[in-house]
């Protein structure tokens, strides 16, 4: 059986109610044999959450106001700074929704330009010529002790959403933090637009970079919606 997501906007799918239940029921177990945090020894990274808007208070604002939440999807996630933040309001708010992190842990574009960015490009943590910044992102869930409400997904944006549209799996807040090129970031917002609950919003950084502006602009203008702003985050909610 093969799947196809293309730069159209998806067709409505009916959710498999069993699917539906059991990723509701352990999102971890779905995804994973294995627990991922299994056997992983986080003593030896440090704890490095160096990264970008991932302290904002639009993400315990959002997660305040939420009057139904169990999962929140984040598709790009990098060392996990956001979704520790998020996690932290969780806790804080006496919520017990999770977060799935959605990501590659190969960089964006902007990371393989400079080598001598440490940022950026030394970030990466290159073994070999392939990154291992996926293992700094679990042993910083880890010194957070957020293994139980942190799941990783280390999988392209695309290919996740496919995957969570074929099991019924919604969300109502999708944080969307990964690639900054105009058609990338339309693209995620076609491609989790299904997956966002009814009365859920969809939110990202970075929108005075010109490629998140421009798809979301274009997007919410084919969708008839109005950008919002909570801190430094841009909002679309789903009616």
């Amino acid at each position: 059986m093969g799947y196809s997501i293309k730069k159209l906007k998806p067709a409505k799918q009916r959710a498999n109610p069993e699917c539906a239940e059991r990723a509701a029921y352990s999102l971890t177990d779905l995804l994973h044999a294995t627990n991922p945090y299994q056997d992983f020894d986080h003593t030896t990274y440090p704890n490095d959450l160096s990264g970008w808007g991932s302290d904002s208070p639009a993400f315990e604002n959002l997660i305040a106001q939420a009057t139904s939440l169990d999962l929140i999807i984040e598709v790009g996630t990098w060392k996990g700074g956001s979704a520790i933040t998020m996690a932290n309001a969780l806790s804080k708010h006496g919520k017990n929704a999770q977060i799935l992190c959605i990501d590659t842990w190969l960089g964006a574009l902007e990371f393989w330009q400079n080598h001598q960015d440490p940022e950026r490009y030394q970030s990466l943590q290159l073994k070999h010529g392939y990154p291992s910044v996926y293992y700094q992102f679990l042993a910083n869930v880890c010194h957070a002790g957020h293994q139980k409400r942190i799941i990783p997904f280390p999988q392209t944006s695309a290919t996740a959403a496919l995957f969570l549209r074929t099991h019924g799996i919604q969300s109502q807040l999708i944080y969307i933090d990964g690639s900054h090129e105009e058609e990338d970031v339309y693209q995620d917002l076609l491609d989790y637009w299904p997956i966002l609950a009814k009365g859920g919003i969809i939110f990202g950084d970075d929108y005075t970079w010109d490629g998140v502006r421009l798809a979301v602009t274009r997007f919410a203008k084919e969708q008839h919606l109005k950008i919002t702003f909570e801190a430094d985050k841009w909002l679309l909610t789903k009616k």
